[in-house]
């Protein structure tokens, strides 16, 4: 199994924090946002960490050196990560899991995931609906719908993270295949929705009793290392 980190995305929600670096690497609990994940991933047996870099990459390649691979997506400023999971696509060839590059959890999310036998996981909260995270219709056999989920049927929220197998991987070039002359603005999860809203099993965990946050304003940010030994 592998781990793919979106990662070249500007931040800018976070400016004036994130102009000087990018926000993986900003520090929370004595150790940066990207450092914690990647501990995490090593400590159930994945070594090979694929970063996807852009803003500001220099800093993050100085600051990992080849403790990982890294694949430069340019176009950054002008897509959403759809089209920089695309830009990785000969990577999706086996187990791996896909995050974004700004999610604190614990190292239960990760474990659960890691175990699920889905060809497609999402990890989802179901605890709360809210406003500034992806919405999620589930029932008792898997994902209905996400991204386009509206506030009305929405019962939960995606965190961030996703697991596919290698026959979930296939499925979900060829759906980004068939959208990846549009959609500039989107997260790679509006081809999940169209897997399932076109009756393809999309599995999730659910990570309404572990604790977990995604940072992307300086309030979230400010929460986060308030908390942070919640997160160990």
């Amino acid at each position: 199994m592998k781990a793919i980190i979106l990662a070249a995305g500007k931040g800018s929600r976070l400016y004036p924090i994130t102009l000087n670096k990018p926000k993986g690497l900003l520090e929370i609990g004595g150790e940066t946002i990207l450092d914690r994940m990647i501990r995490q991933f090593k400590a159930i047996g994945i070594s090979d960490i694929l970063i996807v870099v852009g803003y500001q990459k220099e800093f993050l390649m100085d600051h990992f050196g080849d403790s990982v691979r890294y694949r430069e997506y340019k176009n950054y400023v002008n897509t959403n990560n759809l089209h920089t999971l695309w830009s990785v696509k000969d990577e999706l060839n086996d187990d791996v899991i896909i995050t974004f590059a700004d999610l604190i959890m614990h190292q239960s999310i990760i474990d659960d995931l890691a175990n699920s036998n889905n060809n497609i996981t999402m990890m989802v909260d179901t605890s709360q609906v809210l406003e500034g995270t992806m919405r999620v219709k589930v029932d008792d056999i898997g994902v209905k719908s996400i991204t386009t989920t509206t506030i009305e049927e929405a019962n939960g929220n995606f965190i961030g993270i996703s697991k596919l197998s290698k026959e979930g991987c296939a499925l979900l070039i060829d759906e980004m295949s068939s959208i990846i002359d549009a959609h500039f603005n989107d997260y790679y999860t509006i081809a999940v929705d169209r897997l399932a809203r076109s009756g393809n099993q999309i599995g999730y965990c659910d990570a309404k009793d572990h604790i977990w946050r995604e940072i992307d304003t300086k309030g979230e940010y400010d929460e986060v290392r308030s908390i942070y030994d919640q997160f160990s």
